[in-house]
């Protein structure tokens, strides 16, 4: 993808990853820009994922819903965690029936509760952060012009150090549908293994 093709500047870490680093969109409608912007950072220990949403699309987004965009933010959040928690598990064994319905329900629970989650700091911005699975996802409202969220497994979420990306070159470009939203894994030698029975003990504890 083209500096040039996006209308707003992502964030992504500050450090150079060691291993390897992607750029993937996030796309909405087919006919509409990209919603946002997710840069991989993987290496054999860790994964940190960055999502910088422009705040003018996004908020327009949900303004036809009649929603407000931070709790929207939080279920994105909330629901990418799921998604990364369920793209983990290596443990063979049958889903159980009801299980993805009832973590929708969670994310969108625990997205109706954003005001109560722990607090962390990006530098200067404060972030809120929710767990699930090994996972540590979170938000920040503090970066111009883009909502930000940060994926991390295998390191610590607090205290990242984020930049504007205003040059993509050091990141691969990931544009295969196959490809898309793929967690790399095969770069990540000592991913943490989850089971289904995992995921449902989060669920009890609620």
């Amino acid at each position: 993808m083209d500096n040039f093709a996006l209308d707003f500047v992502p964030w992504g870490l500050e450090a150079a990853w060691p291993t390897r680093s992607w750029v993937e969109p996030i796309h909405g409608l087919r006919q509409d820009p990209p919603r946002g912007i997710r840069l991989g950072h993987a290496s054999d220990a860790a994964m940190v994922l960055t999502c910088s949403f422009p705040r003018r699309r996004f908020d327009a987004e949900v303004a036809s819903t009649g929603a407000d965009p931070v709790r929207e933010i939080a279920y994105e959040t909330t629901f990418a965690l799921i998604n990364l928690a369920l793209h983990q598990i290596r443990v063979p064994g049958a889903r159980p029936d009801g299980l993805v319905g009832s973590l929708v329900q969670f994310a969108n629970q625990q997205a109706d509760r954003y005001r109560d989650w722990a607090t962390t700091h990006w530098g200067l911005e404060e972030a809120g952060i929710i767990g699930m699975a090994g996972w540590q996802s979170g938000f920040s409202l503090a970066y111009p012009d883009v909502y930000v969220i940060a994926h991390a497994c295998g390191v610590g979420i607090d205290n990242l150090r984020l930049q504007p990306v205003r040059d993509m070159s050091g990141y691969e470009v990931t544009t295969d549908p196959l490809e898309l939203g793929a967690m790399h894994w095969e770069l990540w030698r000592s991913q943490p293994t989850i089971g289904y029975e995992d995921l449902a003990r989060v669920l009890v504890a609620r």
